[in-house]
């Protein structure tokens, strides 16, 4: 676990660094000979710090250090620093980071799905998420579990506030006064008094912290009542995937100031709205009695051993880079970003664990989105051990892509989700060629463990060719007879083929009976297709759009959300 830290900033000065304007004042010439030996002085100083790195031979090596929110901003000026300063070195080679800024969500969804390099960047040597709770949901995985070497460095922390408008907190007698708990905010939402307008969970930090505050049951738990009256509360308000997107509808909005009244933030959030435009009114953060947890910048190395694309000698690089980042001078550059000293170290874990963590978001559910009925169907043809694709830094067989895509998506799915699994290849199944590994089931606890533990541990290949039109046939089918009324009732099939020379039907042939069946039955069910490698994308995509569904891509992030895209 990453909770539990020790390490705090030193101080916190609020406010942040901006540029300051004056008027054009008349030039004394003694001002003139100042400026001159200022200009003197720095020529000796760039002269000696040159001097310095002399001691380094050749360029600069940087290593990539992804970093979310404002951490980025006084991430990239302490790395700048810390080369001219320090003038760092390993084994005679002139190093140093190169700052990436990643949102923590699209980072988190890298790390466990296939990280896009044109996107997102170079796959990190170190990771700053702007809250340590998402490195907890990314260990979550067989994969991912040892990513992670020592015990962070902490940079600081963000506060979880509601930002309400002050016009607002004044009338509620939260200026000055004692301040609600989540309870009773819940309670003014249920009764029509308040307007909250949340960010999604899943796709930004201030929602995932606001949520985990708002429904904990105060001994490392997920209140599920309490879940169920702040997913009402959302119905009810306003969502939008993050803070920003929220304020800026508010400011675009007819009746700004009653567009919402309180948001899910984060303390630095709000001081940024009220400095930029105008908005007709201010906000004040208000933060709910009980609300311990807030969120924590951890600096986390990435494991050589458990990450595979981690050399020693770049996890060295970091860990060094991490040392000046322990600094007085650095915790100062935090403080003055917004990242103040953390309040409690170590009381986050009494109130909210890693599992209480991957459960929370497993049983969020955005207002209005359908639970999920959902059948896996994996390709065990041996092409799948014939081809070599790129996942997450690693070059591993598209067999192997294809189980690490399914349990990540295994891991985005809410409990309330019901999964089955099947798997196919050549005599997989006798004469059928397929084979029901799992039938589709509620996911509690232990049947997401008998998931996951079948797609850890597959079939072995199978050799000859791909069944794969006569076992989308069948998956379809049997996901219909079970087919959940209300529900996204989908078949998702993982492979990195397309061309079935084993099947009776053609393509368009088994495309005509998908249409068919689909639009006869009672409650449909869509196919999605994921292709990995050279996966023949205008088989997959027919097969698909047959259905209602499509071929998604499998270039890493999100698959519940690329599913979910339509």
């Amino acid at each position: 676990m990453v909770f539990g830290h020790t390490r705090a900033v030193k101080s916190h000065r609020t406010g942040r660094r901006r540029k300051k304007g004056g008027s054009r004042l008349p030039v004394a010439p003694w001002i003139v000979i100042t400026l001159v030996c200022v200009l003197v002085a720095s020529v000796l100083t760039v002269g000696f710090v040159m001097l310095l790195r002399a001691g380094c031979s050749g360029d600069t090596y940087r290593v990539s250090v992804a970093a979310a929110g404002n951490s980025a901003r006084a991430l990239e000026d302490l790395a700048q620093e810390w080369e001219q300063e320090e003038a760092p070195e390993l084994d005679g080679e002139c190093v140093g980071v190169e700052i990436n800024p990643v949102s923590a969500v699209d980072a988190a969804r890298g790390l466990t799905g296939q990280w896009n390099t044109v996107s997102l960047g170079d796959l990190p040597i170190a990771w700053v998420p702007d809250s340590d709770v998402w490195a907890e949901w990314v260990t979550d995985t067989e994969v991912t579990a040892d990513y992670f070497g020592d015990e962070p460095v902490v940079l600081g922390q963000s506060n979880t506030v509601l930002a309400v408008p002050e016009a607002t907190a004044e009338s509620l007698g939260w200026l000055g006064g004692e301040p609600p708990s989540w309870a009773a905010v819940l309670d003014a939402a249920e009764a029509g008094d308040l307007r909250l307008a949340a960010a999604n969970p899943r796709t930004s930090t201030e929602g995932l912290q606001s949520m985990l505050n708002a429904v904990s049951d105060g001994e490392g738990g997920v209140d599920l009542a309490e879940m169920d009256r702040y997913a009402a509360a959302l119905e009810a308000g306003r969502t939008a995937d993050n803070a920003e997107a929220l304020f800026s509808e508010a400011r675009d909005a007819e009746d700004p100031v009653g567009f919402a009244d309180a948001y899910t933030a984060l303390d630095y959030q709000v001081e940024e709205f009220n400095s930029g435009p105008d908005a007709g009114f201010e906000l004040v953060p208000v933060t709910p009695a009980g609300a311990e947890l807030n969120a924590v910048y951890p600096y986390l190395v990435f494991n050589a051993g458990g990450a595979q694309w981690v050399s020693e000698s770049d996890a060295r690089i970091a860990e060094m880079f991490g040392g000046y980042l322990q600094s007085d001078g650095a915790l100062e550059a935090f403080a003055e970003d917004g990242i103040g000293p953390v309040d409690d170290a170590g009381a986050a874990s009494g109130v909210i664990t890693g599992d209480t963590v991957r459960e929370a978001v497993r049983q969020w559910r955005a207002p209005g989105q359908a639970s999920v009925n959902v059948l896996l169907v994996l390709d065990r043809s041996e092409a799948g051990g014939q081809e070599s694709v790129r996942w997450n830094g690693e070059d591993v067989q598209a067999s192997d892509a294809e189980i690490r895509a399914a349990v990540s998506l295994l891991g985005e799915l809410p409990s309330s989700s019901r999964v089955g699994l099947w798997e196919f290849g050549a005599g997989a199944g006798g004469g059928q060629n397929w084979e029901q590994v799992l039938e589709v089931a509620d996911l509690s606890d232990g049947h997401r463990e008998d998931v996951e533990g079948a797609l850890w541990n597959p079939s072995d290949l199978y050799s000859g060719g791909s069944p794969l039109f006569d076992t989308v046939t069948a998956a379809h089918a049997y996901l219909g007879e079970s087919a959940v009324e209300g529900a996204e009732n989908i078949v998702v099939v993982l492979t990195n083929g397309g061309v079935d020379t084993v099947s009776a039907p053609t393509v368009e042939e088994t495309a005509d009976a998908l249409s068919s069946a689909t639009a006869e039955q009672s409650v449909p069910v869509q196919v999605y297709t994921v292709g990995f490698g050279s996966a023949d994308a205008g088989n997959l995509s027919l097969l698909a759009e047959a259905t209602g569904g499509r071929l998604v891509e499998a270039e890493g992030g999100s698959l519940l959300d690329q599913l979910r895209a339509g």
